[in-house]
């Protein structure tokens, strides 16, 4: 006689037609996120394209007859278009340096914030800098754009590079071979395989791009002399320094075009993110780099360490020294750091910054990974489902100078400018579209141990969904930290000096640029010491973070 044992298993894909849970619970998940994103971004823009027709729509033709807003707007349309080439030139980096292992480094620049940033291309290109030295050219025109293009490559180019680097690791070998004994040649197999299948996460990576592009604020602000900032004025700039001398309609009409030219470019990449491949589950064993893949990646590494070590000599001289010299002169010691912390105002600045960082941090994990849930196995409609993602897709992009006219109004009216809870609400309210868009990737490819998931029990498919997608947790929790550690524009825009962030201390030091120029360098390497090593000791799951939507 044989005794047979009957295990029950519940079934943990993807909900499919004629099988879907309770809508009210979707619904349910759907709701924190909704309201919070709905009230500080959403409301917002809302009133934003409202008053852009009190006046019959007329502050839409002033954007083209006022020769500053027009020159504005042109501006930021490079930006937007710099976006994809940064991206595009992360792609040829990974291609060039295929089957190299260690290129985590170049993606440490999404650790340092924007005006650490600008400091740094400052002090590289300053007149008596580095490049000086070398026979390169002044910030002054024309070479103030390929700085600023350098700059924003710098910061962003490593994670693509990082990304389609791990991308190009699990193209399906067997499709390659495939597509190769049908005749195709290299550049058949590179557009027929390889480039659709890194589709997914190009695509999200790109859509980070164009979000740092559509904020870039402070490095305009500071990596350009004042001489020279008017050519390169972009529209979030001049909405801060015109933004009392215009009328109203006309700066939201302003906000509204620059918000609808980003959302086009961001509705063109949705098709990308719903892209599913047939990538293998596990790691495929690459054919060790060639001769040309470790020079390319040594060359990389090396420019990507020049801009972080010019600020670094330069903290190690004494404010005099770095004022009145290069950093290869003398003057070596650890003054500036003295003077950095002299008046007790950047160790305050650290701690609030690091209290507001982790609570956004915490909040938007609470939020943001039952909304991703709902879209990825909520039951939904397939309709439903693809509106809510195009609708996140849009959100995500928006702009800050877009809502921050009308929330600092009520923050105002409440009291709450600077205060610490308005301002966390408000960093995660702007990071939970883009959230939900990565945690919804890496949900839907999940498949948690049925031993771990009660049965019947919605929600404990939740946490093992969330457990087996712990690197896109992770990944969502690390970069939020980073994120608003290194802010200054929201904070700069609704709170200012009252908000205690570390960037607004680095910020009041360049306005003496040249003689604060040691004292500035050193509260930028204290500035960045913990998000840096956040990132570089989370790196391996960070890249897996990104990536675990289109794994399996």
């Amino acid at each position: 006689m044989t005794a047979f044992h009957v295990r029950l298993i519940e079934d943990t894909r993807a909900p499919v037609r004629g099988h879907r849970s309770l809508p009210w619970r979707a619904v349910a998940y759907l709701l924190p996120a909704t309201a919070l994103v709905g009230a500080v971004v959403v409301l917002p823009l809302v009133w934003a394209v409202v008053v852009s027709f009190d006046d019959g729509g007329h502050g839409y033709g002033a954007l083209w007859t006022d020769h500053g807003i027009r020159h504005a707007i042109v501006n930021s349309l490079v930006w937007l278009v710099l976006a994809p080439v940064v991206c595009a030139f992360g792609l040829f980096l990974a291609w060039q340096a295929r089957g190299v292992r260690r290129l985590g480094v170049l993606a440490a620049p999404i650790a340092v914030s924007t005006l650490v940033t600008a400091v740094a291309f400052r002090l590289l290109f300053t007149p008596g800098g580095p490049a000086d030295a070398l026979g390169g050219r002044f910030l002054g025109s024309p070479g103030i754009w390929p700085v600023l293009g350098l700059a924003f490559a710098w910061q962003w180019a490593g994670l693509a590079v990082v990304v389609f680097r791990a991308g190009l690791g699990r193209v399906p070998r067997d499709l390659t071979r495939m597509a190769q004994a049908f005749g195709h040649g290299r550049r058949r197999r590179w557009s027929t395989v390889t480039l659709p299948a890194l589709v997914p996460a190009g695509a999200l990576v790109l859509i980070v791009a164009l979000l740092a592009a559509a904020r870039v604020f402070e490095l305009v602000l500071i990596t350009a002399p004042g001489s020279e900032q008017a050519e390169v004025d972009v529209a979030g700039v001049h909405w801060w320094r015109w933004r009392l001398d215009v009328a109203e309609s006309t700066w939201a009409a302003l906000s509204v075009v620059m918000f609808l030219c980003v959302a086009a470019l961001a509705l063109a990449l949705l098709w990308g993110l719903s892209r599913q491949w047939p990538n293998p589950v596990e790691e495929q064993e690459e054919p060790p780099p060639g001769v040309r893949g470790r020079v390319v990646a040594v060359l990389a590494i090396a420019v990507w360490l020049v801009p972080p070590a010019v600020v670094l000599l330069t903290s190690l001289h004494t404010p005099e020294a770095a004022a009145s010299g290069g950093w290869w002169s003398g003057g070596f010691g650890f003054g500036s750091y003295r003077d950095a912390f002299a008046s007790g105002e950047l160790l305050d600045a650290l701690s609030n910054t690091a209290v507001r960082s982790v609570g956004a941090a915490l909040l938007l994990v609470v939020i943001a990974v039952p909304a991703a849930y709902a879209l990825a196995r909520g039951g939904l409609s397939r309709r439903t489902g693809r509106i809510l993602i195009a609708v996140t897709t849009v959100v995500a992009v928006v702009p800050p100078q877009t809502v921050i006219v009308e929330l600092g109004r009520v923050f105002d009216d409440l009291r709450l400018l600077g205060a610490p809870t308005a301002l966390t609400l408000v960093h995660t309210a702007l990071a939970v579209p883009l959230a939900v868009l990565l945690l919804r990737a890496a949900f839907v490819s999940a498949r948690p141990d049925p031993d771990r998931v009660r049965l019947l029990d919605p929600d404990s498919v939740l946490f093992a969904v969330a457990r087996e997608s712990w690197p896109a947790v992770l990944t969502v929790a690390v970069l939020e930290f980073v994120l608003v550690w290194n802010d200054f524009v929201v904070g700069f825009l609704l709170g200012g000096p009252e908000a205690g962030q570390v960037t607004f201390v680095l910020y009041d030091q360049t306005r003496e640029f040249t003689t604060s120029s040691g004292v500035l360098a050193a509260g930028a390497v204290v500035s960045t010491v913990i998000p840096l090593t956040l990132v570089l000791g989370t790196g391996k799951w960070l890249v897996q973070g990104f990536t675990q939507g289109v794994r399996r």
